[in-house]
């Protein structure tokens, strides 16, 4: 998968970092003078620290349950390999994702049954962007026209989109919560951020991350 490309992976964590830098300059215009922007990013409102901590510890727990599960069903040996290089793609990924579907990929301020369709119709798209059900492989010194597409419907691929659908639910949750009065994303970020950290670690743990510059 292209996670595993330096130049992707590289790519993907600078865009995240300016988007970011962006986001906070929204942020920081907020807290400057209490007042939004035309054209802000979404959730760009500060959050309490309690709050962000609590979603960084969702992040975590939502990992230790799947790990769990991994162990115990004996699945653990049926993980793919990535490199050292997909970590800066999922730590970018970890902000562009939330803000891109908590915080654009929903349906605001027309009912509740409005934003709860939505969250559960974008975590739905959210699994589905994933590469459980489809895989895109390039093969080694070959180029992306080289690429092979393929289709997996195994109850492993069902699991594991399951597992991702309800953790897209419980960072819609951290964004719409009553304790998060202004919507901001930086508890979503959190907790996503704890998770893709973790995997990593996880995978790092279990011998399946490349340690290859």
């Amino acid at each position: 998968m292209f996670q595993d490309d330096a130049l992707y992976s590289i790519a993907m964590f600078a865009a995240a970092a300016w988007l970011f830098k962006m986001w906070v300059c929204d942020l920081r215009g907020f807290a400057a003078d209490g007042k939004g922007r035309k054209g802000e990013f979404p959730g760009a409102r500060p959050a309490s620290l309690g709050l962000s901590a609590a979603g960084a510890m969702c992040g975590l727990v939502l990992l230790a349950g799947i790990t769990a599960a991994e162990i115990a069903s004996g699945e653990v040996g049926e993980q793919t390999k990535v490199s050292f290089w997909a970590l800066f793609s999922w730590v970018g990924a970890a902000f562009i994702e939330e803000l891109v579907f908590r915080g654009y990929l929903v349906v605001e301020n027309r009912g509740r049954a409005a934003l709860w369709g939505s969250v559960f119709a974008f975590s739905l798209l959210f699994a589905l962007c994933h590469p459980f059900f489809w895989d895109f492989s390039v093969p080694e010194g070959g180029s992306v026209f080289d690429g092979v597409f393929s289709l997996d419907f195994s109850a492993k691929a069902f699991r594991d989109s399951a597992n991702v659908f309800a953790s897209s639910i419980v960072f819609y949750i951290l964004r719409f919560c009553p304790q998060n009065g202004m919507r901001s994303l930086v508890p979503c970020v959190a907790a996503h951020l704890a998770y893709n950290v973790g995997v990593f670690c996880v995978k790092a743990a279990q011998g399946f991350v490349v340690w290859t510059f």
